[in-house]
This record gives structure tokens, C-alpha cells and sequence, in this order.
């Protein structure tokens, strides 16, 4: 539980007996004070204009500039998905960048990037790749260069360039975003713009790229497998597969950050990480059923002494701190699993992300309706489902081709 109130500063005395109005805030037993600028009282005072609230138009600004400035902590403490007490201070003190004075489309990604709250570092770094290749097919560009011919030139250059329908799809998304932004929450964009998106133009695709999954024979050898000679950073990379695998195919982004107050009875809840920084509406848990093999994965890989289930974060933790650290994690158990495949002659490499589409396929062939895997795998909506396990049909391509002479 967290509580930010306004508070008077009394810790340390300044000027003419006076004392800093600060915001108090409390998370989990840290305590930080974040004085509200160029406002200080007497103790006297402070009783004056927030405890009595006497009605004179001066005590009456001060209230509005202190509510102002709480609101602003509220609002900024809400859209953290980790409290850091650091990047909490540096976020309330910051002042929001002046909006752009051109439609330069440029201009438009920067703002964006560097003022739309709660977006992650990844995000922010997929936008940026996203404006840069704009650029560099057309330098200078600004909002009105983006029409329906333009995307449809954009998308066919960029084709024949090698560019994978995913990646062009991507830039977009980012791209539209970014126009509906400042159209509909800036209101920047003039309203005489022709959007270029939906009926009457550019259509963004829905693309599921076609995915190789291993045979249940396959899976079954990377669980029994015990050839690690003593090398206890590629056991440590196979259970945390099967801990994936086991665990409705999470992904390790949320595994890392995965807390021991996410066990609820027999179960793990949580939310997912990326439907919380992409998905407004329809944000459920994904429920974990705890069985004795996912039980035993947990006791073997946990760190009992730390509040994350992994102990390789520690709380209060930066975002690009959280990133640099899973970059770093996800490399080192890939090239574990790596080496597992190889030992094992897989037919599909052995890699972290491979653990969700498994579970997926197993229990596909297990009879399991399409609704009950989207409800495990934490799927919006059925449609999402559908083309998920569309991609992972490709083996029965085989199944088919036999009988041909």
C-alpha cells in the first residue's frame, strides 16, 4: 500500500523559520519527501492555508498550486509499472517539452518518445527505428506527405528492399499511432488532414508469420534431458524453458520480473508486461495452476530471500535497468538452450520464446479448444487465437502431401 499526501517538511528548519511544502510519499516502507518549488511556510502559515483554508485569494492560489503539483505525482506514481524512487522524482520534475511548432514528422516521433507517459524503453527504441527508416526514404517529411499512396510506395519499396512484412506492418502501427496522437489528444494535426489509414485507404495488415514447433517426442527429450556434465548455467537455462513451457508458455519478460506474492493458493496470477503498457481494455490475469512439475521447477530455480521469484532483480528497479539485465539473461540462457539443441538434434532450435508456442501446440494436439488455450495463453480475443495457432499448422502440411504419388 502507497500513500502520497501533502505534507509540511519540518525535518529541517530554513529561512525566517520557515519549512519546505512537500509531497510525502510512502511505498513499501521507503519514505521520500518531493518539495513543491518556491513554496514555503511557516509552520503558522502552512496551518492557515491548509488546515483552516482560509478563503483569500492568495491561500486560495497556494491550495491550487499545491493540489496542481499532487496531481501530477498521483497521475505519474499510477503510470509506473515499478516504483523507483529516483525515476519517480526525475518524472515529477520534469517539464513537458514545448509541442511541436511544424508538422514535421520527426519532430511529431520525438515528442512522442519523450513525453507520452508510460511508454517502455523498448517501445521508445522500436519508434525510433520506426521514424528513422521514414527518413531514410524520404528526408524532411512531414504529416501531409503522409497519404494512402504514399504507405502503399513505402510498403512495396521497402518489400523489395528485403524488408519482412512484420517489420513493415510495425512501422505502421507506430506510424499511425504517433497521427492519432496528435490529432485526437494534441490536436496538432489540422483537421483538413486526409487520414490515410482505414476505409477509403492504406489498410496495415494483419501478418502471423508461419512457426516451426518442435514434436511432442522432441519436447519430451529436452525434459528428460540430463547431459549437462556439470555445467550448471545450461541446466539453469532448460528448467527456465520448462518453467515457461509449464507456465501457460509466459514469457520470460514476465517471469524475470515475477513476484513470490504472485502465488495465490495454488496458483500463480499476474498480469502480463505487455498487455499492460499496449492493451487499454479487456487487461486480464493470466492464472497459473501451480502442478507438482511446475512446483518443483519453482522450488529448484527460486530465491527465497528476494521478493522476485528469479532473485535477479532487486526492488525499486529501473526500467533500463530491467532491460539492460534481460537483454543480457535472455542471451546467456539462448546460448545454453543452443548448445541443448544441438546435443539433442532438434529439429527447431531451442530458444526462450520457442516455450510458449510448445505449450500452444501441445495442448492443440491434446484436443484442447481453441477458447480454453486463448484463455490460458492470455489472449485478448479469439480471433488472436485462431491466427496463433493458424501458424502452427504448418506441420500438418505433411500429412497432407503423403498422399500424393
Amino acid at each position: 500500500m502507497s500513500t502520497i499526501r501533502l505534507v509540511l517538511d519540518t525535518r529541517r528548519k530554513l529561512k525566517d523559520n520557515k519549512f519546505n511544502l512537500s509531497i510525502r510519499v510512502c511505498h513499501k516502507g521507503s519514505v521520500q519527501y518531493l518539495p513543491i518549488p518556491n513554496a514555503r511556510f511557516t509552520e503558522t502559515q502552512y496551518n492557515q492555508v491548509f488546515v483552516r483554508e482560509l478563503k483569500d485569494e492568495q491561500s486560495i492560489n497556494w491550495r491550487e498550486l499545491a493540489n496542481k503539483f499532487k496531481t501530477k505525482c498521483d497521475r505519474v506514481y499510477s503510470e509506473m509499472s515499478v516504483y523507483n524512487p529516483k525515476r519517480f522524482r526525475e518524472l515529477v520534475y520534469s517539464k513537458d517539452k514545448e509541442l511541436p511548432k511544424t508538422l514535421l514528422l520527426k519532430d511529431l516521433f520525438d515528442y512522442y518518445i519523450e513525453n507520452y507517459e508510460g511508454i517502455t524503453l523498448k517501445t521508445r527504441h522500436h519508434f525510433r527505428l520506426s521514424i528513422n527508416k521514414l527518413e531514410s526514404f524520404q528526408t524532411g517529411l512531414t504529416v501531409q506527405d503522409i497519404t494512402s499512396e504514399f504507405l502503399r510506395h513505402f510498403d512495396l519499396e521497402q518489400q523489395k528492399a528485403g524488408l519482412s512484412r512484420s517489420t513493415i506492418d510495425g512501422i505502421f502501427r507506430n506510424l499511425r499511432r504517433v497521427i492519432n496522437y496528435f490529432m485526437l489528444e494534441k490536436k496538432l494535426i489540422p483537421r483538413t488532414f486526409e487520414y490515410p489509414f482505414g476505409r477509403g485507404g492504406y489498410s496495415i495488415k494483419s501478418f502471423f508469420g508461419r512457426k516451426l514447433v518442435m514434436r511432442n517426442d522432441e519436447i519430451q527429450k529436452v525434459v528428460d534431458f540430463k547431459d549437462f556434465k556439470d555445467d550448471k548455467e545450461m541446466e539453469y537455462a532448460r528448467d527456465i524453458w520448462l518453467f515457461l513451457y509449464r507456465a501457460n508458455g509466459i514469457n520470460f519478460a514476465d517471469l524475470l520480473r515475477m513476484r513470490w506474492d504472485s502465488m495465490q493458493g495454488g496458483y500463480l496470477i499476474f498480469f502480463r508486461r505487455k498487455t499492460q503498457s499496449t492493451r487499454k481494455n479487456n487487461i486480464k490475469p493470466i492464472t497459473v495452476p501451480i502442478t507438482d512439475k511446475l512446483r518443483e521447477l519453482i522450488d529448484k530455480v527460486g530465491v527465497k530471500d528476494s521478493p522476485f521469484i528469479l532473485g535477479l532483480l532487486e526492488e525499486g528497479f529501473a526500467e533500463n535497468t530491467y532491460e539492460n539485465l534481460s537483454h543480457k539473461i535472455r542471451s546467456n540462457i539462448n546460448e545454453k538452450l543452443l548448445e541443448i539443441s544441438k546435443k539433442l538434434n532438434l529439429s527447431v532450435p531451442l530458444k526462450l520464446k520457442t516455450a510458449r508456442d510448445c505449450y500452444a501446440t501441445t495442448l492443440k494436439r491434446a484436443g484442447v479448444s481453441k477458447d480454453n488455450i486463448g484463455e490460458m495463453l492470455g489472449h485478448s480475443n479469439s480471433i488472436v487465437t485462431e491466427h496463433y495457432l493458424a501458424s502452427l499448422d504448418i506441420e500438418k502440411t505433411y500429412d497432407i502431401n503423403r498422399h500424393i504419388l
